[in-house]
């Protein structure tokens, strides 16, 4: 493995000396990162014109692609970038070459694109039995769908997930927006499933070929549409919009200047947010005892929040939180980007770093998602296109 600016070694994290051959896009982009961020050697495949994740807006500044994509600094940090043409000879021997090397392969062609070339996992293990290859496909490698397209938007109907969320009156809405939720819970997968396979090589000598589908990724994580129950009653549950149905207060709170999220379940928090509502608008009927029923503020929605939006919409997000928290009620705020990049907390915790864009210039970026006392955690800036070429490639190597 050559060592540059994106790759540390420092000798003590959990997978130095591992190489990943990353042929994926966006569904296995996060998983890559955790890889190269905990001592892998990722090597990014990417054809002449660059992997897909260099086209997604926003730009640096307005930056054109291959080097101003926002995503693409972010999720291809620590890694390195190979062009390879696999469609000339030397490409395909070069890619050919670089699978024989690989520890753990994602990739996300799809169900017999490299197959067909000679460069699938069923050639690869021949010369590399010891590699673990995670397919990732929209439904996986078997069934009538396996050959199916899809998307992020795509993977949230597929599972059920979208069905869920929104407004009773009205259209599904898709969950994160263009957050990319179900991409990247399919590429924490990936890694999950990479790592496993190479605990289970450590034990039998081989590597594994696992099965991914984002379909089943996404409906494995969601209880509306994945739990036996819900499937075996087949009752129709409808979209709560930004308010759970199960009691009140319970969602989504307007506030001065922006949302809050309040919970209340356990008896207590009633107690301290009717007391609450008592002291500040005056409100003597929120303090009936009928109203500690959970039952009762069930079937008495409507009132009850127009009871607590009285309070909320007379405070700040700030002061509504900070009171609440004083009180012992669950809260918390809907924060912005602009309000997490100046948390206080967040800001005293050291969760945000500073990284070197590849078009230049630098951002700041969110720092690991676990902490440990050992040192694991090292990203240098994402690689421009082609720029580990040479050093990966060249006669002797990969």
């Amino acid at each position: 493995m050559a060592a540059d600016d994106a790759v540390a070694t420092n000798g003590n994290r959990p997978y130095e000396g591992v190489r990943v051959v990353d042929l994926s896009s966006l569904p296995g982009a996060y998983g890559a990162r955790l890889f190269a961020a905990t001592g892998a050697d990722v090597v990014k495949v990417e054809p002449p014109g660059g992997n897909a994740m260099r086209r997604l807006g926003p730009f640096v500044d307005g930056a054109p692609e291959p080097e101003g994509s926002l995503w693409w600094a972010y999720l291809a940090m620590g890694c390195r970038s190979v062009v390879v043409d696999v469609e000339s000879d030397d490409g395909h021997r070069q890619l050919r070459d670089l699978l024989s090397s690989a520890d753990v392969v994602l990739d996300d062609n799809g169900p017999d694109v490299l197959d067909e070339r000679g460069l699938g996992y069923a050639a690869t293990v021949e010369t590399n039995p010891g590699v673990v290859w995670v397919s990732i496909t929209p439904f996986g490698l078997t069934g009538p769908k396996r050959s199916w397209a899809s998307s992020n938007l795509v993977t949230l109907a597929a599972s059920g997930i979208l069905y869920t969320v929104g407004f009773e009156d009205q259209p599904p809405v898709c969950p994160g927006g263009p957050a990319q939720v179900a991409m990247h819970a399919t590429a924490l997968n990936a890694a999950m499933g990479a790592a496993l396979g190479l605990r289970g090589r450590r034990l039998t000598g081989r590597g594994q070929l696992i099965d991914l589908s984002m379909a089943e990724v996404a409906l494995s994580m969601a209880p509306e549409t994945g739990v036996p129950v819900f499937l075996d009653d087949r009752v129709h549950r409808a979209r709560s919009g930004n308010r759970r149905g199960l009691s009140r207060p319970f969602g989504l709170y307007p506030c001065a200047d922006g949302y809050v999220s309040i919970l209340v379940l356990m008896p207590r928090h009633w107690e301290h947010i009717a007391t609450w509502v008592h002291e500040v608008c005056d409100n003597e009927s929120i303090i009936d005892p009928v109203f500690a029923d959970m039952a009762v503020r069930s079937e008495t929605m409507e009132l009850v929040d127009s009871w607590v939006e009285e309070l909320t919409t007379s405070m700040t997000v700030l002061d509504f939180f900070t009171e609440a928290q004083r009180r012992g009620i669950p809260v918390s705020p809907v924060n912005t980007v602009e309000s997490l990049r100046t948390d206080p907390h967040l800001d005293a915790v050291g969760f945000w770093s500073s990284v070197e864009l590849p078009a230049g210039g630098e951002a700041a970026v969110p720092g690991p998602p676990f902490r440990d006392n050992a040192g694991w955690w090292h990203l240098g800036r994402a690689p421009r296109l082609g720029e580990h070429t040479a050093e990966v490639l060249e006669p002797g190597g990969p």
